[in-house]
């Protein structure tokens, strides 16, 4: 099912700046019993997504009240909402129209079919060819241009590998195609910079505000892969799926450690 602008419908004009130039910013954000998980800090980074392509953001409120009218029309207990704010519609060229009407779009879709195995035992994951450009701009935020992680997910079809991981041209570990990545070592956390390339995931953010709170070690640093590989644990995250543990990288095998199982047991329950 999908909304635009207040009115239920799948179909948008061709002239409109998200199908021309990737112009907007998006959200994916997981509903259960008509609740969204995370809605604040989702709603902060769409926010500012919008601030830095200059796109008139909707308020909050409006959004929300928007959204719990369109959410209550999904008869599922579980799906996910995707929002997309893109700048309108516009003429040919790229600057920008100066009298912008955005639009606003709302999709449910079903809740991704996850393998058991990838929550209990862990995940086997790879390293893709394609590398993210560096691009502070544009560093942090959910902007419709994909290409980069549309290019490396299509690197790979076997069923046994869940995710891979994406580095820049000076070789760091940035993230997956989907989520962010954590490493564990001798009781300390480390996750890769994000502010040249890469998502500043909400799960992600979550995890640091934990991690400080307890007073637990962590370190926000560039990452190789020769020292990724050499943590004792790995996890990935994102939104929707939570935590996975990562239980190969390449022909290197990782424990599903403590302090992973100990992070996936808080968030869980606190979803509970």
């Amino acid at each position: 099912m999908f909304q635009i602008n207040g009115k239920l419908t799948n179909k948008i004009s061709v002239e409109d700046r998200a199908v021309q130039y990737g112009d907007g910013v998006f959200e994916t954000i997981a509903v259960k019993e008509n609740l969204m998980e995370f809605w604040k800090e989702h709603y902060q980074r769409l926010s500012k997504g919008c601030k830095v392509l200059k796109i008139k953001c909707p308020s909050e409120l409006f959004l929300k009240k928007e959204i719990s009218k369109f959410v209550k029309k999904i008869k599922k207990n579980k799906f996910i909402l995707k929002i997309i704010i893109s700048r309108g519609i516009g003429g040919r060229g790229y600057n920008p129209p100066k009298k912008e009407k955005p639009t606003r779009i709302l999709g449910a879709y079903n809740w991704p079919d996850y393998p058991k195995v990838n929550f209990k035992k862990g995940i086997k994951m790879d390293v893709c060819k394609t590398r993210i450009a560096t691009q502070p701009f544009l560093s942090q935020i959910k902007h419709l241009n994909r290409l980069e992680q549309i290019i490396a997910r299509s690197e790979w079809q076997a069923k046994n590998i869940s995710e891979s991981i994406m580095l820049d041209f000076n070789e760091n570990v940035i993230e997956g195609t989907m989520s962010n990545i954590f490493g564990v070592k001798k009781n300390v956390f480390y996750t890769p910079v994000t502010k040249f390339s890469g998502i500043e995931g909400i799960m992600r953010n979550e995890i640091l505000k934990l991690l400080k709170k307890n007073e637990e070690k962590y370190k926000v640093k560039k990452i190789t892969l020769k020292e990724l590989l050499n943590f004792e644990e790995i996890f990935i995250c994102n939104s929707i799926f939570g935590i996975w543990s990562v239980r190969q990288i390449l022909k290197k095998k990782f424990l599903f450690g403590k302090k992973t199982k100990e992070l996936i047991d808080f968030f869980s329950n606190k979803k509970n």
